[in-house]
């Protein structure tokens, strides 16, 4: 394609997809017209995934990346490729405006009609190919699809009444619709159990809609979450039914995970610190962490020097060390850096060496990645602690929803993502929101999970984010204030590493 002829597609598409274009000058818009023949990339527009079939594209039509603008749809285009296809490297998928824009990257050019017409197949529901996992009254019962059902949208503020599962219809199972609708009540009552009960109260868990059984209902003990998730909960409490809800869609994703045989990535930490006193602290943070199948730290002291037998010591077993120290005048994103060269993982997490992290924090940033299809995946700094004041405040970030901003000790990005944006920048503060906005740059997705597993401490010097009290303090900012250290339960706290009564700071 000519660039006069680039300018002329790349005026009349939505900005990802011409930032898409731009990247290649062999790239192309499907259309009527395309000739057959190998193409670099291919860019792909239709109003929703069922149309994509019907798309006109001519056979012969190869390329080895795919692009995608779906203007209308609640999800995602989901794909399971085919055994005679090149193997597909990655499924990128974000939100764009009232749509989806999706990439994939296959390893070599393949059918780029055979690849349309699987995506409408599998991404539209009921024409899905189910996955046998039982069988309910001689059906098959298609496990539940963590693309399609998940927490995405869930309300913290939710406030409609609970409803009872008899009076909700799942005549075609729990679809994103039936998820859709219920976002704005407080939960599901199961008042009855029959065969259809236990394959809904698994997708309504995994959806994040929070869960509760009548006493009179004899739940199964096989039942996935478990019966002991299901129990009576106080859901017009916003917390204890968001702690609800987190329960039961991390047992309910690990289930559906395993059985459908979902790899987890390989992680590394990235914890940089010039704070020799606070090592012992960063470190247990690290060492709690719990659910993961393959776990690095890597340490960059900044300014002293740290023995990597403490580090192996601190981290225990089945924990991999590295230590990259540095001089103390060494920029701050140099230092993360040198730390992200040096690792090995899959993926990379960003930890704070003074913030608190429950020990399912890296366990729900990988689960937030499998179902969000996100290059970046973080929490907000829902919660801070301010050390001065002996006070715990509580953000009211919107949470579980595609976004431009997560707190920079929780980012959890592709290590390739990270390489390909040019990685951390060499500058000494916002280096955070400097490799957000690169991955936004680049056309990569950023989203934001919960935040009930993190605390953020303020001390009332020694950030780089220097902001002040009446900022952290301001009601439209805040939803609650709490006198002392006053986390979610599911931080777990470990009595050795909370804060002492009156504020005074600590390790």
């Amino acid at each position: 394609m000519s660039d006069r002829a680039t300018d002329r597609a790349t005026s009349d598409v939505p900005p990802p997809v011409a930032n898409f274009l731009g990247q290649d000058p062999g790239a192309v818009v499907l259309g009527p017209e395309t000739p057959a023949g190998r193409v670099p990339q291919v860019a792909v527009l239709a109003r929703d995934v069922a149309a994509l079939g019907a798309v006109p594209c001519p056979d012969g039509l190869t390329s080895r990346v795919v692009g995608l603008f779906l203007h209308q749809g609640a999800t995602a285009p989901t794909i399971v490729a085919r055994p005679e296809w090149p193997a597909l490297r990655s499924l990128r998928s974000r939100r764009a405006k009232d749509g989806w824009w999706t990439v994939l990257r296959f390893a070599a050019a393949v059918e780029v009609a055979a690849v349309l017409r699987e995506l409408a197949a599998q991404s539209t529901w009921g024409l899905r190919r189910p996955v046998e996992v039982g069988a309910v009254g001689g059906s098959v019962v298609a496990a539940p699809d963590v693309r399609v059902i998940n927490p995405i949208g869930f309300r913290v503020d939710a406030a409609e009444p609970v409803r009872d599962l008899s009076g909700i219809d799942l005549s075609a199972g729990v679809t994103a619709a039936v998820v859709r609708d219920l976002r704005d009540a407080l939960g599901v009552r199961v008042d009855r159990w029959d065969d259809a009960t236990g394959p809904a109260v698994e997708s309504l868990c995994l959806a994040g809609v929070p869960v509760v059984v009548d006493r009179a209902v004899d739940v199964p003990a096989t039942t996935s979450p478990p019966a002991r998730l299901l129990g009576e909960a106080d859901l017009s409490d916003p917390l204890a039914r968001e702690e609800r809800s987190l329960e039961q869609r991390r047992a309910a994703y690990d289930d559906v995970a395993a059985r459908a045989g979902m790899i987890q990535p390989s992680v590394s930490i990235l914890l940089a610190t010039r704070r020799s006193d606070m090592l012992d602290f960063a470190l247990a943070q690290v060492a709690r962490q719990r659910g993961v199948a393959s776990l690095e730290v890597v340490l960059a002291p900044h300014g002293f020097d740290v023995d990597p037998a403490r580090v192996r010591d601190a981290v225990g077993e089945g924990i991999e060390v590295s230590v990259v120290p540095h001089d103390a005048d060494t920029l701050f994103g140099d230092v993360l850096e040198a730390a992200a060269r040096a690792a090995a993982g899959d993926v990379v997490l960003k930890m704070d060496d003074d913030d608190w992290y429950a020990p399912d924090v890296v366990a729900d940033l990988l689960r937030a990645r499998g179902y969000s299809g996100a290059e970046m995946v973080g929490m907000p700094a829902e919660l801070h602690y301010l050390t001065e004041q002996d006070l715990t405040v509580k953000r009211g970030h919107p949470t579980e929803l595609y976004a431009r901003f997560v707190a920079g000790g929780t980012m959890l990005v592709d290590r390739a993502v990270l390489r390909e944006v040019g990685g951390f920048r060499p500058v000494r503060k916002f280096v955070d929101a400097q490799l957000i906005d690169s991955v936004l740059a680049a056309g990569g997705a950023v989203y934001r999970t919960h935040g009930l597993g993190y605390v953020l401490r303020r001390n009332p010097t020694g950030h780089t984010w220097q902001v002040d009290l009446d900022y952290l303090l301001d009601p439209r900012r805040t939803v609650a204030t709490w006198p002392g250290f006053h986390p979610s339960r599911l931080l777990e706290v470990d009595v050795d590493h909370a804060p002492p009564p009156g504020g005074a700071r600590s390790s």
